[in-house]
């Protein structure tokens, strides 16, 4: 299902919008096995423990960053429908995405309980603004379904939190009891998307089920026109393989949002083109 502008109008109502059905079967089938080039499914991790100790040492903390081994995960970090509607949101084609990661979490293993709390803080030197080309957009694609037993995202819709300060960026229970009342789980299934913004207080949950896994994929967005703004700068990882081989098989527009220049670009001369193009063989310019 795209992304509508009744999504778009409960976003900035609420804080926050679920998109059932934002994957195709077929981009749903193709990015779970590319994820499990990186995280094995639950029956897997029973069946072979052994071969998987890293996920019992640190278990609330499975992550693995863009670029991805693969297309499917880095095509989904910068699927066109996402940066469609972020283009809408912001009013602006000048986008970048700031991040992407997948997470893995497997029921017993770990403590996935979190308190609620904004993410801005990794985000921006200063603190958010929820208007025009100054909204960051978060998103959280979902791998597998996720049900009250199987540690669903908390969140409290901005109709109740305008006038809360955006600092501390983080809420105890024990202090801010009435806040916690406010809270709603998303439930989804394998291939929903929840967006919301960067002063949308939310949280993460235990899983209390007695086995499976929770698998999602995480991405913020952001405005190219704010240097306080931003999580990565993608040109730190240009030795990374991953990353040059998705530069040579992206679109142009999947370039642009990790910064890449556009073709009308002054930076584009015969010899800048030549030699761009030998850094990077495969790809058309």
């Amino acid at each position: 299902m795209p992304i509508t502008q009744k999504h778009q109008e409960q976003l900035l109502q609420k804080g926050y919008a679920v998109v059932p059905n934002f994957l195709t079967p077929e981009e749903l089938s193709a990015a779970k096995q590319n994820f499990s080039r990186y995280f094995p499914g639950y029956d897997e991790l029973q069946a072979t423990p052994e071969r998987f100790g890293f996920i019992h040492e640190d278990p609330e903390h499975l992550q693995t960053e863009f670029p991805f081994a693969g297309a499917d995960l880095n095509d989904v970090s910068t699927h066109p429908q996402i940066i469609s509607f972020v283009e809408r949101l912001l009013g602006t084609e000048e986008i970048l995405l700031s991040q992407a990661a997948i997470w893995a979490k497997y029921a017993g293993t770990g403590d996935f309980e979190q308190g609620l709390h904004l993410d801005y803080q990794g985000n921006t030197l200063v603190v958010p603004r929820e208007d025009g080309d100054y909204r960051q957009v978060n998103f959280i694609l979902y791998y597998s379904d996720v049900t009250l037993e199987m540690g669903p995202t908390y969140v409290v819709s901005q109709e109740h939190t305008r006038d809360l300060p955006l600092w501390p960026t983080h809420r105890t229970r024990k202090k801010n009891p009435e806040l916690y009342k406010l809270e709603r789980p998303v439930l989804a299934n394998a291939g929903d998307l929840l967006i919301f913004g960067m002063s949308t207080w939310h949280r993460a949950s235990n899983i209390l089920a007695d086995e499976g896994a929770r698998f999602s994929h995480h991405m913020v967005y952001r405005s190219a026109q704010y240097n306080f703004q931003g999580y990565h700068h993608w040109p730190r990882h240009g030795e990374n393989e991953q990353l040059q081989h998705f530069i040579e098989h992206a679109t142009p527009r999947q370039r642009e949002v990790l910064g890449f220049p556009k073709p009308s670009d002054p930076y584009w001369t015969d010899e800048s083109r030549a030699a761009v193009k030998l850094r990077y063989p495969g790809i058309v310019l």
